[in-house]
């Protein structure tokens, strides 16, 4: 039961995040604050920054505007990572699910064959 609230839980904070990237991406504003504050970091800053630019202005776009069915979408780098981080996680937590739940029936039938054991 208390894994049930744990995966809600994790569902509702993964909508709420969705929600926030949603917000920001609408907002012009947010958007150039953003890109600034990336272009700030020492030495790794102004190379980030142009993807970051891109990928968020192209988000911004693609949730204003409908694109032609006939025009291929060009796909960021940037985005694609982010999309296979997401997949490792799901995946990750999905196997830590089944490991614990594996690790449960194991100490249940251990415990089961001693007390068996120890009545004998």
């Amino acid at each position: 039961m208390m894994r049930f609230f744990w995966l809600a839980h994790c569902v509702y904070l993964y909508y709420e995040e969705m929600k926030l990237f949603v917000i920001i991406t609408f907002s012009k504003h947010i958007v150039e604050q953003i890109v600034s504050l990336i272009g700030a970091v020492p030495s790794i800053g102004p190379s980030l920054q142009k993807p970051f630019q891109e990928y968020l202005e192209a988000q911004r776009k693609k949730l204003h505007h409908k694109t032609d069915a006939g025009a291929p979408q060009s796909e960021n780098w940037l985005s694609w990572a982010f999309e296979k981080l997401v997949i490792v996680m799901v995946i990750y937590f999905v196997l830590s699910i089944i490991n614990s739940m594996a690790q449960s029936y194991a100490k249940r039938v251990q415990q089961k064959k001693l007390s068996i054991e120890k009545t004998k």
